[in-house]
């Protein structure tokens, strides 16, 4: 090491770097897994609007209204575990993905198992052209279905950015809610709150 590198190194300081500031995404861009758990089989409709309050959303009025922290989401995969009710039963899990176009069709994916000690598993990330492969803003457009039966394990890893003064947040009227605290709402909408959310602070 040469007198220079050691003055740097005892100094704190290294050549690395810029001299000048860089080019940066200012935007706040975060990734993570969301868990849920079913409390009905019916096939149920997610929207952009309600993936937005589920990964994070705060109470704007009081006893009234959330609004979701993110105004962009993405969703990156999604993965399900459902056992059968018990022995001598199946159990079916299923995600339609809504196409864009006749050109895109909906694709469904499902997977079914006939034992209590192998529950059924479906891994699926958005087919190419479906409309959850691209990020979405606050709409009630369906991205995909769900059929899961009571007692099934979602997972949703998505993709978001935060807000900076956007005004395309997600909004929602909820019973209860205090000012300023978070709250991560169901993956379906809120009127039906059939998969809510694990080990998360929630509200209806």
């Amino acid at each position: 090491m040469n007198r220079r590198a050691r003055q740097n190194k005892s100094s704190g300081t290294s050549r690395r770097g810029s001299a000048q500031p860089q080019q940066i995404e200012s935007n706040v861009r975060i990734a993570h897994r969301y868990r849920f758990v079913s409390t009905n089989g019916a096939s149920t409709a997610i929207t952009p609007s309600s993936l937005l309050l589920a990964s994070g959303s705060v109470g704007t009025v009081t006893n009234s209204t959330v609004v979701s922290l993110a105004t962009a989401v993405k969703v990156n995969h999604i993965e399900m575990w459902c056992p059968p009710a018990s022995q001598g039963s199946s159990a079916t899990v299923s995600l339609d993905w809504i196409g864009t176009s006749v050109q895109q069709p909906n694709r469904e994916f499902s997977d079914t198992t006939v034992s209590t000690a192998v529950p059924a598993h479906l891994h699926c990330r958005p087919p190419a052209g479906s409309l959850a492969a691209f990020w979405q803003q606050a709409s009630t457009n369906t991205l995909f279905k769900v059929v899961a039966p009571p007692g099934t394990i979602i997972d949703v890893s998505l993709s978001l950015i935060i807000s900076d003064g956007d005004a395309n947040q997600a909004s929602v009227a909820v019973a209860t809610a205090v000012i300023g605290t978070i709250y991560y709402m169901s993956l379906d909408p809120n009127a039906t709150h059939l998969y809510t959310p694990v080990s998360l602070t929630t509200t209806t």
